[in-house]
């Protein structure tokens, strides 16, 4: 597991690297919270555990993009809730038929995790913007 929105994940036997759709973690430079949601990530999809796939996209680099679930549980939602991620529909370009929006709301009413940083917290995608190529690309 690189971050809080990317698995590697076991697909037919096979290992797959998984991008969770419409979600966007912190990047790696925005610590402590990058940090945490990988935390919260590895916490929620524990080694052996079984999950629900569903293909929405796949991305340039080869990883496959979608949602995780188990009978009406989705992945991400105690991510959302707790204020680990951003909803983030960016990357697919509609995820309106989620209900991402409405928990990620709850945690900011809350003022949970990302949601607590005093003056509010650079979205990931507006610092990968100003982040050089060189930058992004290093280890």
């Amino acid at each position: 597991m690189n971050n809080g929105q990317e698995l590697l994940v076991e697909i037919n036997g096979q290992g797959r690297t998984l991008r969770l759709s419409c979600i966007q973690a912190p990047r790696l430079q925005q610590q402590p919270w990058a940090k945490t949601a990988k935390e919260a990530l590895a916490k929620e999809a524990t080694i052996g555990s079984q999950w629900q796939f569903q293909l929405r996209a796949r991305d340039v680099h080869g990883r496959l993009v979608g949602t995780l679930k188990r009978g009406d549980r989705d992945l991400v939602e105690p991510l959302l809730r707790e204020g680990q991620v951003f909803a983030y529909d960016g990357f697919l370009g509609c995820c309106d038929d989620l209900p991402y929006t409405a928990w990620q709301s709850e945690a900011r009413a809350r003022g949970v995790g990302i949601w607590s940083v005093q003056n509010g917290m650079t979205r990931p995608w507006d610092l990968r913007e100003r982040t050089p190529v060189e930058k992004q690309l290093a280890p």
